[in-house]
């Protein structure tokens, strides 16, 4: 049988995690879960072996935890710096929830909060667009030198009923030069 290093096994295991949707911190967290109560068969071994070895074991499972909470802990001082060169004006209260929910979903928080600014400024830029093409509908429309609004057909056909009573007088008015 042909053995494999720890690289490989490495590998193995992200495969497995991907395969179930899981991030591998809680595709590891499930595999203690389940598999970590096995005590192995200790049949015939001396009392104080067995309790040697139980005692190594969680040892290694402690130092296990507390090397992915360092690994945890390294990776967000590290995102925390890279957002912070990123967004610097940005205080961790200016971030709203919804960036903590996605960062706790395991996204990055450099990722989230610029897929936040990103929908925002998209939102933003929707409503300039609307806010321009109602302005240009503006029932209000002067020539210049006029003082009194000038209304076409095309302007009038966009107004909203509010609008078309707001000034239908000026509307009669400008009928008169329409062409139809």
């Amino acid at each position: 049988m042909k053995k494999i290093n720890n690289e490989q096994i490495l590998d193995k295991i992200y495969d497995l995690a991907d395969a179930r949707g899981m991030r591998i911190d809680d595709f590891m967290a499930e595999l203690e879960d389940s598999f970590g109560d096995v005590i192995p068969n200790t049949d015939g071994l001396p009392e104080e072996i067995v309790r040697e070895l139980e005692a190594a074991r969680e040892n290694k499972k402690e130092m296990r935890k507390q090397e992915r909470m360092k690994k945890s802990d390294a990776e967000n001082a590290e995102e925390i710096k890279r957002f912070r060169s990123i967004f610097p004006k940005v205080s961790a209260e200016e971030i709203p929830e919804s960036v903590w929910e996605e960062v706790a979903s395991g996204v990055g928080l450099c990722h989230a909060y610029a897929l936040h600014v990103a929908t925002e400024n998209g939102i933003n830029s929707r409503a300039e667009e609307v806010n321009e093409r109602n302005g240009k509908m503006n029932a209000s429309a002067l020539t210049e030198g006029s003082t009194e609004p000038v209304f076409t057909k095309e302007l009038v056909e966009k107004m909203s009923d509010k609008d078309i009573k707001r000034n239908y007088k000026g509307i009669l008015k400008a009928m008169k030069n329409w062409r139809f």
